[in-house]
C-alpha cells in the first residue's frame, strides 16, 4: 500500500470536493535502482488556468512526508535542488523528478502534487515507490557456521556477500531467529556487502537455513565453514593501553606535586 490510510483519506476528501480538471497522475507504481545510478520519476496532470504551482515530497518508511522541490507554472527555468532537479514541460502538462548520485536512504515512496490558483486544495498522485539496492561489486555468496572454542548451546550462520537481487528467505524452524539481510558497509575496504545473520541450538544446520535454491541453481556451492577460533588478546592493544594508564598516572603525580608545593609556598 503506497499511502498511509489516514493520508489516503486526506487526499480522498480533498479530491471529492475537486473539478475533475485538476488531477495528477503518476504511471510508474515502482521503480527499483542500483546505488549511484540516477532515476526520473514522471508525473503528468491537468489542471485549469495558467498559473499553478507543482510540487515533489517523498514518504520514507518512517511515515512523514517530506518535501523536495518545487516549481511555479510561470519560471520558465526548472527547479534545482542539490541532487533533484526538475524537467517541467508546461506545453505537455508534465513534471518529472530527476534524482542523481541514488543511496539506500533515497529509498521511499515519492508524490507529485499540483495546486491551482482556485483555492481547490493540493492535489497528490498515487505515489511510485522507488527502491535504491547497493551496489555490490563481484559478489561472492558464501555461509558460514560459527561457534564458541568451549560448548556452547547456540550455532550461528553468516550468510555474505551476495547479490543485491538475491531475496534471503528467512530460515525455518521453531529454535532458529534470523535477522533481514542488511548492507555492510566496509569503508576500510572501500566496498559494501550483503549480510544475513541466524543462530539456533547446536544441530542447527547451515547448508540448508539460507537460500538452498538459490544455491543448487547456480555455480557457488554452500561449503559451511567451522570456524572453533575465539577472540585472542592483540598484544599491542594491551601494550598501547597500559603505555596511556601509565601516562595518566604520571600526569597525576606531577599535578599532585605542583599542588604540594604551591600549598607550601601559601603557608610560609
Amino acid at each position: 500500500m503506497l499511502l498511509p490510510s489516514l493520508l489516503r483519506v486526506v487526499i480522498a476528501s480533498i479530491c471529492l470536493g475537486s473539478s475533475m480538471t485538476q488531477k495528477v497522475t503518476q504511471a510508474q507504481p515502482a521503480i527499483s535502482m542500483l546505488e549511484n545510478e540516477a532515476v526520473t520519476l514522471d508525473c503528468v496532470y491537468e489542471v485549469s488556468g495558467s498559473s499553478y504551482y507543482l510540487f515533489w515530497y517523498k514518504q520514507p518508511p518512517s511515515g512523514e512526508m517530506i518535501f523536495l522541490i518545487h516549481q511555479e507554472s510561470y519560471r520558465e527555468q526548472n527547479a534545482t535542488e542539490g541532487r533533484y532537479s526538475l524537467n517541467f514541460q508546461k506545453s505537455d502538462r508534465s513534471i518529472s523528478l530527476m534524482i542523481t548520485a541514488l543511496q539506500p536512504v533515497d529509498s521511499a515512496v515519492y508524490f507529485c502534487a499540483l495546486r491551482g490558483n482556485n483555492n481547490a486544495g493540493i492535489f497528490f498522485g498515487t505515489g511510485t515507490q522507488l527502491v535504491v539496492k547497493p551496489n555490490i561489486k563481484v559478489p561472492d555468496p558464501a555461509v558460514y557456521q560459527l561457534r564458541g572454542p568451549k560448548s556452547s548451546n547456540i550455532s550461528v550462520c553468516l550468510f555474505t556477500d551476495f547479490d543485491s537481487e538475491t531475496n534471503v528467505q528467512q530460515p525455518q524452524g521453531p529454535t532458529v531467529i534470523g535477522l533481514n539481510s542488511t548492507v555492510l558497509d566496509m569503508k576500510v575496504m572501500n566496498s559494501k556487502s550483503n549480510g544475513a545473520l541466524a543462530w539456533g541450538s547446536t544441530d542447527l544446520k547451515c547448508n540448508g537455513t539460507f537460500n538452498e535454491e538459490f544455491y543448487s541453481s547456480s555455480d557457488f556451492s554452500c561449503n559451511a565453514t567451522l570456524i572453533e577460533k575465539s577472540f585472542e588478546t592483540d598484544m599491542n592493544l594491551n601494550f598501547h593501553n597500559l603505555l596511556v594508564i601509565g601516562l595518566r598516572i604520571l600526569l597525576l603525580k606531577v599535578a599532585g606535586f605542583n599542588l604540594l608545593m604551591t600549598l607550601r609556598l601559601w603557608s610560609r
